[in-house]
This record gives structure tokens, sequence and C-alpha cells, in this order.
């Protein structure tokens, strides 16, 4: 039997809790750890509809835009991102899946209930963010997490939103156990490393004050950050984030040997797409723990192409500057399973 309550935080913004009543077999893969729950992030990479927004001055992806973007590609779009959720879910589906670059709610519907994606019945979690393109995060989510609690966390300056994406916070339940889910997506590098470091530093801030919140008040939740956050592992605003924290970076090159990184620029791979988790985690407690596995990269063939001019491959993409290229994304997606130990 399964019950569908639809819950509507605000005007901008739609809950969606898909509650399942039956058996814990329900709820994960059982593999030789306990019960796994795959954690999902993937870039989309410009996931925009062909339609003018009124609202916004940024209108690139329509037909008369510098993008050309036609009903036609937005489809071929759709069926490429519905390809890459088909085959990292695995055989049991994904738990969680952390998503940026979506232009708004109406993309959201289509790629999961208007492409083959319908059949796994997933949900999600958005806000309207105030980015100047218009640009958004989201959290899909399956009937094995049941959120109680969503809200978006804005970067402020003299009491004013600055105009980029949201920090979106979901707290909710897997197996019984209570995780608390960020997803990111920090100013990119576009206008230069050093005239774009002040921001994403502000973005390291604001979580760590709310991750550093969670933390003292329970040393022992489960918090699961993810996101595109435009720097690597070992740059200052990552480091600041779990200094003096019970975080832990599961991208760090100590734990993320089976890729050259997640985004490739010129000749160099970069590890942008990162996910970090709390100790309780890390720890064989009885409840949720990281699985041995620990964090993947998903570099299919069919997602890389060969890099003509600095050699080797890289991330098939959908656009290369204004032209359409047919590809993916130019990131690729990372993912991981948590186990249930007991």
């Amino acid at each position: 039997m399964r019950t569908k309550v639809l819950i509507f935080m605000k005007p901008v913004a739609t809950l969606y809790v898909l509650l399942v009543l039956g058996g814990g077999q329900l709820f994960g893969q059982k593999n030789g750890e306990g019960e796994a729950y795959r954690i999902v992030f993937y870039n989309l990479e410009n996931y925009f509809d062909c339609f003018p927004d009124s609202l916004l001055s940024y209108n690139e992806f329509t037909a008369a835009g510098d993008y050309h973007w036609t009903m036609k590609k937005y489809e071929a779009k759709t069926r490429q991102l519905y390809k890459v959720f088909q085959n990292i879910a695995g055989w049991d589906g994904i738990c969680l899946a952390g998503i940026c670059e979506i232009e708004n709610e109406n993309v959201l519907k289509h790629l999961l209930y208007a492409s083959p994606l319908k059949a796994k019945n997933y949900n999600y979690v958005h806000f309207d963010s105030p980015d100047k393109r218009g640009i958004d995060v989201a959290l899909i989510y399956s009937s094995k997490f049941m959120p109680i609690h969503a809200q978006p966390f804005y970067l402020v300056e003299d009491s004013i939103k600055i105009r980029t994406r949201n920090i979106l916070y979901v707290k909710g339940i897997i197996a019984s156990d209570t995780v608390h889910i960020f997803v990111n997506h920090w100013t990119s590098r576009y206008r230069g490393v050093a005239e774009s470091a002040p921001l994403r530093m502000m973005f390291s801030s604001l979580l760590k004050s709310k991750t550093d919140s969670i933390l003292s008040g329970d040393p022992s939740a489960s918090i699961i950050i993810m996101g595109d956050f435009n720097d690597q592992p070992s740059d200052r605003s990552l480091r600041n984030l779990c200094a003096g924290s019970r975080l832990h970076n599961l991208s760090s090159a100590s734990r993320y040997d089976n890729s050259d990184g997640t985004v490739k620029f010129k000749e160099d791979w970069f590890t942008f797409d990162q996910m970090l988790v709390s100790e309780e985690l890390m720890t064989d407690n009885g409840g949720l723990k990281i699985a041995k596995s620990g964090l993947k990269v998903f570099d299919a063939d069919w997602l890389m192409e060969v890099d003509e001019k600095y050699l080797g491959k890289k991330p098939f993409r959908t656009n290369i500057g204004f032209s359409y290229h047919g590809g993916f994304s130019d990131h690729l997606p990372v993912y991981l399973d948590i186990i249930k130990t007991n």
C-alpha cells in the first residue's frame, strides 16, 4: 500500500514526500556489509528548457538565444540525463541524488515525470535561487528516503541576498536513522580564480556555520555534503570547511583513486565535484556508514570522448561555447553507497 503526501513549503518550493509502508527489505539492496543506499551528485551542465523566462534577462537557452536551444535539443538532453541516472543507479536505484545547473522546477519535473525515469517514482526538493542566470540546485530522492524538513540558505551581504545559488538543506530519514543533506553549487572560476575565491569562501563559511551548529547539538549527527564546489579538496575553502570539525572530505587524494577528476580544463583534471561526510558515517557503530567501496567517479566510456587537442579523454559535454555538441555534461557524476549495519 502506498500513501503519497504533498507538502507545500512556500510558493517557490514544493516538497514531495512519498511514504512506503512495508518491510525493511523494500528500502535498500543487500550486500555483504548490510543494506546499501546509493547517493549521487551530478552537475547537469545547463539543463534548461527552451522557453523564455519573463522574470530573467538571461534567455540564452531559447531558439532565438545564443545557444539556439530548441525543443529537439532539450528532449535530447533529457534522454541523455535519463541514461546517466539509469546506469548509475545499479540494480536497486538511487536513494538520493543532488543535482545542480537546472533552470527551474519545470525541467526537474520533465526529467523525472516525462522521461522513462517516471517508472522509478522519484520525487524532489527544490527552491528557486536568486542566481543571475536562474540556475538552481535540487535533491532527487526515492522512497528509501523520507524528508522531514527542507530550506535554502543564501549568501547575504548588507542584508541583501547575493545573486548566486543557494545551499539546499534537507533533513530526513534513511532506514530509521536521521541524516542531514547539504547540496551545493559554489561560484564558478569563469571570471578568474582569485576574483571568485571570496565568494567561495563565503559559501564555505556559511556551510560551516550550519554544520557546526548541527554537530554542536549532536556530535554523532550523520551529515552528507555534496556539490560542485569549483575548488579542489586542497583549496582554502574546502580546508576551512573541515577545519576543527568532524567532517571528512571523501574526495581527497587518499580516498579517490578510480579517476583523474570530475571536470577537465585544457590538459588538467580537477576534482570540483565532491562529497564530505561527518565522522559518524566513517565509524561502524551499528547505524549508517560509508561502504568500503568509498566515493567513486562514474566515468563510463560513453560519458567520455577523445580529447584531440590535449590528448587522453574528456567528458562528452552538451555544448562547447555556443555550439551544440550533443553530449551529456562537462562534469562527471560521483556516487557512494551508505550501509545500514545493524
